[in-house]
């Protein structure tokens, strides 16, 4: 019992000992610790990086292994991403497929169609991956990339230009976040230079007035400070917003508007609200004292208690919020579209 289980370890360690080995070269990674391992796609058996330069430097060669007569060439060889090679292989195996079968959703006419298409591309995969009807799997891709070479080739373009717009996307907001992080750093050292000012002004002014006390003075400084916090809060986003709008300008994303003589539309009401009204409002307290005691002059109007209480505070009175506004919104919503005949607005429109 305890030998089997001996040589299990035995034998662990020894394939643990050969993942590590170049079995060209026999070189053990544990005593060459910047030894990296290079695949190449034709065979993918795994060659150490100094063996790759020692046989291939010279032009292309059969591959070192036993028994295998793969022709590989050194521009071919590659670090190796997974430690599973089946994985790496697949994962290869899918990009070359994807690269000729490059269709997306957009190019078929229903969603069945591009189902079958996809499910196509699943089984060449499959194939390959799996050593499957290769030679059959192979001419149908060849075949398929001969017939398709432009569409093939314009739909790269395509990507390739969506992916070269990404990257100045992603390089433009990189500018624009240093951008805002340098303007707020300078703003930063203004006001720290602005604070030290202060302290030095109210230490002169605490020494020479005779006329104001010490209270007075340092309530009136803080005053001056907190309208300079404000002032810079608005400046700071005045300029961010600057900084937005120019990005919006040049963000390469922003697909920008298309004018080919096209008919603008169709929107009912063209594009505005009916000036008639299809209601008459009841009377609706609006001035603020009709508001606060608007018990008595909304006998005849309307009565929401959530909404009435609202009309009462101060706070919305004084951004010129009124009760009227909320009651005519609501019927504007609730007889929009009536006397709307949409044949009659495309005849206007046309």
């Amino acid at each position: 019992m305890l030998k089997d289980t001996q040589d299990r370890l035995l034998t662990i360690h020894s394939d643990d000992r050969a993942k590590d080995m170049c079995p060209i070269c026999k070189t053990d990674k544990y005593l060459s610790p910047n030894m990296t391992f290079l695949i190449n796609p034709e065979c993918y058996h795994k060659i150490c990086e100094s063996c790759v330069d020692r046989i291939f430097s010279l032009g292309p060669a059969p591959c070192p292994y036993p028994k295998c007569s793969r022709i590989l060439r050194k521009n071919k060889f590659k670090k190796q991403v997974f430690e599973d090679l089946m994985i790496e292989r697949e994962i290869d195996i899918r990009k070359r497929v994807s690269g000729i079968y490059n269709k997306t959703e957009e190019d078929f006419e229903g969603l069945v169609e591009y189902n079958a298409y996809l499910e196509n591309v699943e089984n060449i995969i499959f194939n390959l991956s799996n050593d499957l009807d290769v030679e059959e799997t192979e001419a149908e891709l060849v075949k398929y990339e001969q017939e398709h070479k432009i569409e093939i080739l314009e739909k790269n373009m395509r990507e390739s230009q969506k992916n070269t717009d990404l990257a100045k996307y992603q390089e433009a907001m990189e500018r624009l976040k240093q951008e805002k992080v340098r303007i707020l750093k300078q703003m930063e050292v203004e006001d720290m230079e602005f604070q030290k000012l202060q302290q030095q002004e109210l230490l002169d002014t605490l020494t020479v007035s005779t006329s104001l006390n010490s209270d007075e003075i340092i309530k009136q400084q803080q005053n001056n400070a907190l309208k300079r916090s404000s002032m810079r809060k608005k400046q700071l986003q005045s300029l961010t917003n600057q900084l937005d709008q120019q990005f919006s300008k040049t963000n390469p994303l922003q697909k920008q508007p298309e004018n080919d003589g096209l008919k603008t539309p169709f929107t009912p009401f063209r594009g505005d609200r009916d000036l008639r009204k299809k209601y008459e409002l009841l009377p609706v307290p609006n001035d603020v004292e009709e508001l606060m005691d608007m018990e008595k002059h909304n006998v005849d109007g309307y009565y929401d208690p959530y909404v009435n209480k609202l009309a009462k505070n101060k706070e919305y009175l004084g951004a010129g919020w009124r009760l009227g506004a909320v009651f005519e919104r609501a019927l504007d919503e609730a007889f929009m579209g009536f006397g709307c005949f949409i044949e009659k607005e495309k005849s206007v429109q046309a």
